[in-house]
């Protein structure tokens, strides 16, 4: 498979974006029951707070540490990260498929240290892009780093930060991460959206559902180069300064078999970062599919949370396990320092 893919990742790329051709009219399903979820080495709970960056109240899920209320731990600032969800879920879709156990798991297994772990609501296809009255965006990056470090106790550090997410939300980690290095010390990325660099590549389809599912708002109607490529993590890749994203810890994972050929787009975003000798960890899962529907859960969550607490416990980048389909840049794991 990774012999054939660098011959058809192009193709792939640009089929991966019948993502956004899904029907928007068709009737939303009920919200089905989840059974509870255990947890043994951490909290978890809902809360709303104000963003003005959206103009509305948003729900957030807050994963906290068993200790984190105990007097012994009362001045202990916790490392943060943030989990960015896909198109059409919500900040419930981690906890109920699965996310929550494998974090809980990866605590109590010492892969991931205590942390406050926060899942956002970036709203069901926003692409977590600024658009003209409802700026997404600097929802996570400014309303909601504003409130947790109000309200809770986390690091202000970018070392004891991270961004994590998976399909639509894969990419706006990635690139929240490639553009403001500043605010976040180490990315997760799974499934993620990433296309070709030329939106004139994307098919048709997709050209006609923009307005309906609002994309135009954000890449223009017909899509526009400039917004395309500044939300591209392709582009974005290739044009920021690799001094500046050697100083990330930088992972990412596609299914080969995944149904919207996004193993293709990561592919050139692994080329791409390897060209500009960025040091990043890219999996290629042999036979994986997309998301949670997938399994991706437990085929990828606890090594991206191993990248992540690595850099939370301030030690170089775990080395992933010998015949995993890893393909590391410049031949190592984790980033430089």
């Amino acid at each position: 498979m990774l012999a054939r893919l660098p011959l058809l990742a192009l193709t792939a790329c640009v089929a991966a974006a019948t993502l956004f051709a899904q029907n928007p009219d068709r009737p939303r399903r009920e919200r089905r029951e989840e059974p509870p979820v255990e947890l043994k080495n951490l909290t978890f709970r809902t809360e709303t707070f104000a963003s003005a960056a959206v103009g509305r109240d948003i729900e957030i899920g807050i994963y906290l540490p068993k200790d984190y209320d105990v007097e012994a731990q009362k001045e202990t600032k916790w490392p943060l990260a943030i989990w960015l969800h896909g198109m059409h879920e919500d900040h419930m879709r981690f906890h109920n498929r699965g996310g929550a156990a494998v974090l809980d798991q990866c605590v109590g297994d010492g892969k991931m240290p205590p942390c406050v772990f926060v899942s956002a609501n970036g709203g069901r296809t926003s692409m977590y892009v600024n658009r003209k009255d409802q700026k997404w965006e600097d929802l996570i990056t400014v309303d909601l780093l504003a409130h947790l470090t109000k309200n809770y106790r986390v690091s202000e550090r970018r070392e004891q930060r991270a961004i994590m997410g998976v399909s639509m939300g894969g990419m706006g980690a990635l690139r929240i991460a490639f553009t403001k290095p500043e605010l976040f010390g180490a990315v997760g990325a799974h499934s993620s959206a990433v296309f070709a660099e030329d939106p004139e590549q994307l098919p048709e389809r997709l050209k006609g559902y923009a307005k309906r599912l609002g994309l135009d708002e954000v890449f223009g109607n017909p899509i526009q180069k400039e917004p395309w490529q500044k939300a591209n993590p392709l582009c974005l890749a290739n044009s920021a300064d690799p001094k500046v994203l050697n100083t990330l810890r930088i992972y990412f994972d596609a299914g080969s078999a995944d149904n919207y050929g996004f193993a293709g787009g990561n592919l050139l975003l692994h080329e791409a970062l390897d060209q500009h000798k960025v040091v990043h960890t890219w999996r290629l899962i042999d036979g994986g599919g997309h998301s949670w529907g997938a399994g991706f859960q437990d085929q990828t969550l606890p090594h991206s949370f191993a990248v992540v607490g690595a850099m939370f416990a301030g030690k170089p980048a775990a080395t992933p396990p010998a015949g995993d389909a890893t393909d590391a840049g410049n031949g190592k794991s984790g980033d430089k320092k």
